[in-house]
């Protein structure tokens, strides 16, 4: 029995191992792959339209009123 235990820990321990063949197709890691001018061009139009979307224009004028549906219609007429 102990012979088996002995073995199976063995088996294990190998199966765990990360195989060498593994390692040499991905000589690399994660390197990032080569973009061309366009792509990186369109990269940052991307990029700058979801900046502006998620930002929103910094200099709006609009007031924006939260409260608006909560508050009663002539809460918003100022009495003379």
């Amino acid at each position: 029995m102990r012979a088996f235990i002995v073995i199976m820990a063995l088996l294990f321990a190998l199966a765990t191992l990360p195989l060498s063949s593994a390692l040499a197709q991905n000589e690399g890691g994660n390197r990032p792959t080569a973009r061309t001018d366009q792509q990186k061009k369109e990269d940052r139009e991307i990029d700058n339209a979801y900046r502006a979307a998620t930002r929103g224009q910094p200099n709006q004028a609009t007031k924006v009123d939260p409260w608006s549906k909560v508050r009663a219609p002539d809460a918003d007429k100022k009495p003379k």
